[in-house]
Parts: C-alpha cells; sequence; structure tokens
C-alpha cells in the first residue's frame, strides 16, 4: 500500500501543479450538462407546424447562447499558452511515470486537446466547439479516474493506526529514486537512525531506550516511514526542510561540499540543534551533525529529483536539471551491467 501512496500524492500533487489547465478543461466539461434537452420541450410543440417551428427556434437559440459562453470560457486563454500548458502537463506526467507515454490513453487525449482548443478558439463553425466540449469530457473523465483512486489509496492509508508510543510521531520519507539492491535500503536507514540517535543525543534522550522504529517500507518510488520520539522527529523534519535548497544546489553542482555545511549552518533548524547542544554542554556540535546527514545526502546525489518529508517536498529539480528519460535508462542499464559482472566474477571464483 505505501508504495501506491506515495505515486498517489505525487499524482494528486501533478494535478494540483496544472491546475490552471486543468481547471479551464473542467470548466468546459462542466458547460456540457446545459446543451441536455428537455423531452417536454417537444412533447409540448404537439402537431402545430408553427408551434413546432418556434420551439425549434427556441432550441437553435438556447444552443447558440450556450455555444457562445463556452466559447467565452475557450478564449480565455490563448492558444500558444493551451500548447504551453499542455507540454507541461504532458511532461510532468512522463517524468513521474514512463507509462505516460504516446500510447496512453490520458497522453492522446491531452495531445489532441490544443488543435480543437484552437479551432474551437477561431469560431470557424459551431461543430468545432462541440468537438473541444468531447475532448474536454474524455479528459474529465479520465483525470477523475486517476483522482478518485489516488484520494483513495491515500484516504486508506491515512487511516491505519499506528502502534506507537504516545510520545512518538511519524517521519515519512519519499523520493522518486530506485534503489533495487537491499544493501541500499540498509545505507538509508542507518543513516536516518544515525541521525536520529546523535539528536538524541544532544536532547540527552536515552536512545536504545526510544529506539527509531521502521514501521512501513516500499520500492520502487521509494517511501518509507519511521516512528520516532517528537521532539527528535520534529528537530529532523525542520533540519531536512530547512536545508532543501541547498542540497538541491549541491547535486547540481551548484556549490561545493564546504559551501553546503557553510549554508547549512545558517538554517534556523540547524542553529536551533546548535543551541540545544550547547544548554546541554555539548561543544562542536555541529562536527557531528555532518557526520551523521552527510551519509544520507550522499544517497541522494545521483539521480533524485524529488525528496518528500512527512508529504511537503523539500527539493524539487527543475525540468532542465532532471535526468532525461533515456538518461535514466542508460543509468539503470548500467547499474544492471554492473551488477551481471559482479556476479559473473563471483561464478568464476566460485569454479576455481
Amino acid at each position: 500500500m505505501n508504495h501506491f501512496y506515495f505515486n498517489s500524492k505525487q499524482l494528486l500533487k501533478i494535478l494540483d501543479d496544472n491546475k490552471e489547465l486543468l481547471d479551464l478543461i473542467f470548466s468546459i466539461n462542466n458547460l456540457r450538462n446545459n446543451y441536455i434537452i428537455n423531452p417536454q420541450d417537444i412533447i409540448n410543440a404537439g402537431s402545430d407546424s408553427s408551434r413546432q417551428a418556434q420551439t425549434l427556434l427556441n432550441l437553435q437559440h438556447s444552443i447558440i447562447n450556450q455555444n457562445s459562453t463556452i466559447l467565452e470560457v475557450v478564449r480565455s486563454q490563448r492558444p500558444n499558452k493551451i500548447y504551453e500548458l499542455v507540454n507541461s502537463f504532458i511532461t510532468n506526467l512522463n517524468l513521474f511515470d514512463p507509462s505516460y507515454n504516446d500510447d496512453n490513453k490520458l497522453i492522446k487525449e491531452l495531445k489532441e486537446f490544443p488543435e480543437k482548443h484552437t479551432d474551437a478558439y477561431s469560431e470557424k463553425q459551431a461543430s468545432q466547439i462541440f468537438a473541444i466540449i468531447e475532448s474536454s469530457h474524455k479528459i474529465v473523465q479520465s483525470i477523475n479516474d486517476l483522482k478518485d483512486k489516488s484520494v483513495y489509496i491515500v484516504q486508506e492509508f491515512d487511516k491505519q493506526s499506528k502502534n506507537s508510543p504516545s510520545n512518538y510521531s511519524e517521519l515519512r520519507i519519499g523520493t522518486d529514486q530506485d534503489i533495487p539492491l537491499i544493501e541500499d535500503f540498509i545505507i538509508i536507514f542507518k543513516s536516518l537512525e544515525g541521525l536520529y540517535n546523535f539528536i538524541c543525543y544532544l536532547n540527552k534522550i536515552d536512545s536504545d531506550k526510544n529506539h527509531i522504529i521502521l514501521n512501513q517500507v516500499s520500492t520502487g518510488s521509494w517511501y518509507t516511514e519511521l516512528l520516532g520520539i517528537k521532539q527528535v522527529v520534529i528537530s529532523i523534519e525542520n533540519l531536512l526542510k530547512g536545508i532543501g535548497s541547498f542540497i538541491r544546489d549541491l547535486i547540481t553542482g551548484k556549490i561545493s561540499r564546504e559551501k553546503f555545511e557553510n549554508e547549512c549552518k545558517k538554517a534556523e533548524a540547524f542553529i536551533h540543534l546548535l543551541s540545544v547542544a550547547k544548554t546541554n554542554g555539548i561543544n562542536n556540535a555541529e562536527l557531528g551533525i555532518f557526520k551523521e546527514l552527510n551519509p544520507l545526502i550522499n544517497n541522494f546525489i545521483k539521480d533524485t529529483t524529488i525528496i518528500e518529508i512527512n508529504d511537503e517536498e523539500i527539493l524539487k529539480l527543475r525540468k532542465t536539471e532532471k535526468l532525461t528519460l533515456l538518461e535514466r535508462r542508460s543509468e539503470r542499464a548500467k547499474l544492471l551491467e554492473k551488477i551481471n559482472l559482479s556476479i559473473e566474477s563471483g561464478d568464476k571464483k566460485t569454479k576455481k
């Protein structure tokens, strides 16, 4: 469930990030129902030809007025803006999950939308307004299906009871990074545990009696939930959120490790930890913080583009800073090749 939870949260975030486009599409779709003809109006026309003609004329005026209303909504965004918004949405979906490609139903519908919008925007003929209405309706159906499933998964996950001590709270961490090896999981967990134990030490809390608990874990888009002493978890959360932008700059090579550490020392959460340490008679606490923090960050400098702490993104690289899907596949292929070579090497040594 937790793997799907993180994916669902990310998908809902993408939908929210593309609200400008989706609001337009949903607005057009909402006006679609106003085209429904009341059967009673037809029956009331009876067999009188003049009355029938008047009824049809009224229906025609109603449709024309509705077309005008929809056209106002369509023209609230210029065609070049729609192309830009649609391309951005498709890119976000594809980076989130490569299955959102040219064969995907939603992607096909989105790619058709800008052209239909352009045709309706120019008001060449009524049929083109009807075309964008139906295009919007198909997209809305797909989006609502995705949203309903994602909301359901998130709500079901959040309803799960946490069997933890009353003074404990959750530290949820998710990334879009692939971690294919068990040893990689262990390294990250040990890094988090080391940071937790050191902050316990700064607060004069016995980490042996109040140890961190691994509550849930998943693979794919990596997600884990840890449980720990509330004040320590809050300190870790605030620290990671406070230095998120510096992590991004370190990943992209904009700053050196030395510059990274200097910037971290200026963060409010970092200063607070040093203050706690000083109150408890602990000197040079910054050395211990970086000793535990650096191994954790080192695991996120390869191809990570998102790090989320307790449902809040602390790092999100710009599109130009992300690895392309092709580059990701290449890196993955190199890793698998390296693993295969290691296996072959081990087989040869065994045979000798």
